[in-house]
C-alpha cells in the first residue's frame, strides 16, 4: 500500500510491520527511514524503556504575555529614525535658507530694497528727532563769596570760624 503526501512517499509492509517513508526535502535531497510500526497485540513491558525528563523540560518556563523587550527596542528604533528625519529636514532648510541668502538680488528686488532702507533710515531719524533731549539753558548767577572776616579762615575752599578749643566749620558759605 502506497500513501502519498504533499513531501512523503509511503510504503507499508504488512507481512513485517514497517513503514519505509521516503522524504523529500526543501533542497531535493531525499531521506528514507524505516520504522517498527505499532502492533496491537500484548507488548512486553520489560523491553520498553522510558527517557529521564531533564529538568529544564519538565517545567514550563513562564515567558510573559508582552514582549517588553521586542516593544522598547522597536520604540527605540522609532524614536531614532524619528531624530534623524527632525535632523535631516533642518539641515535641508537651513541649506535652502543659505542659498536663498546668498543668491544675488534681482534689480527690481533692489530697487525695492533701496526704496524700504530709505523709508526706514528717515522713519528712525523722526524717532531719534523725537526722542532727542532737549537742552534748556538756565542763566546761574555768579556766586562771589564774602571776604574773610576777623576769626575765620579758608582751607580747601572751605570756611572755619574760630571757636573756644578749635575751629568750627561754617556751612553754606564756601571762601
Amino acid at each position: 500500500m502506497v500513501h502519498l503526501s504533499r513531501s512523503c512517499l509511503c510504503r507499508r509492509d504488512p507481512a513485517l510491520h514497517t513503514l519505509t517513508m521516503r522524504t523529500g526535502t526543501r533542497f531535493g535531497d531525499v531521506m528514507e527511514r524505516e520504522r517498527q510500526e505499532p502492533t496491537f497485540g500484548k507488548q512486553d513491558m520489560a523491553e520498553v524503556h522510558f527517557r529521564e525528563r531533564s529538568s529544564s523540560n519538565s517545567t514550563y518556563r513562564h515567558r510573559p504575555e508582552i514582549p517588553w523587550l521586542g516593544i522598547c527596542l522597536g520604540v527605540a528604533v522609532a524614536v531614532a529614525i524619528a531624530m534623524g528625519l527632525i535632523e535631516w529636514n533642518a539641515r535641508r532648510q537651513a541649506a535652502a535658507m543659505t542659498a536663498e541668502l546668498m543668491r544675488p538680488m534681482t534689480k527690481s528686488e533692489q530697487a525695492q530694497f533701496d526704496r524700504e532702507m530709505a523709508r526706514l533710515n528717515t522713519e528712525v531719524a523722526r524717532d531719534a528727532e523725537a526722542i532727542r533731549p532737549r537742552t534748556i539753558r538756565l542763566s546761574i548767577p555768579e556766586y562771589a563769596p564774602a571776604p574773610l572776616r576777623p576769626g575765620e579762615r579758608c582751607i580747601s575752599g572751605n570756611r572755619f570760624r574760630r571757636i573756644e578749643g578749635g575751629w568750627r566749620d561754617v556751612l553754606h558759605e564756601p571762601c
